[in-house]
């Protein structure tokens, strides 16, 4: 009868073990996108790839990064004090006179999905006054403009987040008005916008999608999140 090798066994034994600690960490294990992720496109359909997050809120923020109020979903309403604001050009009250109060806007952002493509230079953050919000256009502000009919907020921002995390990403915003006469309630500022809109876009996937085919012919397609038509009312 053979007798058996004890020590061979047991380097085998051990050399195995080795071979699967190495197994596991030569890769990543993959990220499960949250189910928020399945977002619907413009027209109720599903959008091609995942969204990449969702907008928990948006918190305005005043003069030394004061809370002013915060919203958590379209189509809500802020009243903020043009004097609470970080800043504002007009202090009066003359009936007919321009204003322009200036506020933070801080986003808290979630991400449920990793991106469809890597970013080139980063996320980019906008805004619309168009009372289509999520069904603006791509018409071209000038040529070789792929942003449409709306306006960013600042540089690209990075992002780079796990799924499951928030993040907060500042961005500035003046709001202009007019000061009129509202008869009892004296002289007040009178907004020259309704809504306000924010998009968040994935510099490289917003032009993935076939924009000249509905849904993705409105902006609200190719965005990573956005936030609908917020009122912002500026008062005395």
């Amino acid at each position: 009868m053979k007798k058996l090798n004890c020590s061979a066994i047991f380097l085998s034994l051990v050399y195995g073990l080795l071979v699967m600690a190495l197994s596991c960490t030569d890769h990543e294990v993959p990220v499960e996108n949250l189910p928020e992720s399945k977002c619907k496109a413009t027209d109720g359909s599903d959008r091609l790839y995942p969204c990449e997050f969702v907008i928990e809120k948006i918190t305005l923020l005043g003069a030394g990064g004061t809370e002013l109020g915060s919203v958590t979903g379209s189509m809500q309403s802020a009243v903020v004090s043009r004097f609470a604001a970080k800043a504002n050009s007009n202090n009066g009250y003359v009936v007919g006179s321009p204003g322009y109060a200036t506020f933070d806007f801080r986003i808290t952002l979630k991400r449920v999905a990793t991106p469809s493509f890597p970013v080139n230079a980063g996320y980019l953050i906008g805004f619309t006054h168009n009372s289509a919000g999520k069904a603006i256009l791509h018409t071209p502000a000038f040529a070789g403009d792929t942003y449409g009919e709306r306006t960013k907020l600042g540089a690209p921002v990075a992002l780079d987040m796990a799924v499951g995390e928030t993040r907060d990403v500042i961005v500035e915003l003046g709001i202009p008005y007019t000061l009129v006469n509202a008869g009892p309630s004296g002289v007040v500022p009178e907004m020259l916008f309704s809504y306000t809109s924010f998009f968040v876009d994935n510099d490289v996937t917003t032009l993935k999608f076939n924009r000249l085919t509905i849904p993705y012919f409105y902006v609200g397609s190719v965005t990573e999140a956005f936030y609908e038509k917020l009122q912002i009312r500026v008062t005395n």
